[in-house]
């Protein structure tokens, strides 16, 4: 059976591959090794599923965009994560994370964590004016996650910061 999907994980040369409202594990035929092609999360493709569920990625379509760090295609938007405390918020990184994400022509967004720590007026302040979507939340409070969530809607993220700065926890 011949279909088409997107690439949501990659693990040890398997694939998952979202398709027909089903998830299908994956190999990449030997072709991409060849031509140095890598399956990236995110890929549209094309897949061929036989026994079992397992299937063959056969095709790999035009990317949109692709980023190295995290390795992604596709992205339509990217959302700096920064915390207000621990660790200090480090403008230069997101505004070098902004200035590769407009180059890629991808949307920036970002999100000021552990806003139930310390005041993160300042460090809004500063983003918000540029435009760009700015996101004050607390994932132990609740505060600002369900704006995140609806600003996720209906496109391929990802997500980007210090190590610490709460991405995990806030996924």
């Amino acid at each position: 059976m011949q279909l088409s999907g997107t690439i949501i994980k990659g693990i040890g040369g398997f694939y998952y591959v979202e398709a027909a409202d089903s998830v299908f594990e994956c190999k990449a035929r030997g072709i991409f090794r060849k031509d140095k092609i890598s399956p990236l999360v995110g890929d549209y493709v094309e897949i061929t599923v036989g026994e079992n569920n397992k299937g063959t990625i056969n095709e790999i379509k035009p990317r949109k965009s692709e980023l190295i760090r995290p390795p992604v295609a596709n992205v339509d938007k990217i959302f700096i994560v920064a915390s207000i405390v621990e660790p200090l918020p480090n403008t230069t990184v997101i505004d070098m994370m902004t200035a590769i994400a407009l180059h890629k022509g991808i949307e920036p967004s970002v999100i000021i964590t552990k806003s139930d720590l310390s005041d993160v007026s300042w460090l809004y302040n500063i983003y918000v004016t540029t435009g760009m979507d700015v996101f004050c939340v607390s994932p132990v409070t609740g505060e600002g996650v369900d704006t995140v969530r609806e600003a996720l809607k209906g496109h391929i993220s990802a997500f980007t910061g210090n190590s610490g700065v709460g991405k995990s926890t806030l996924l």
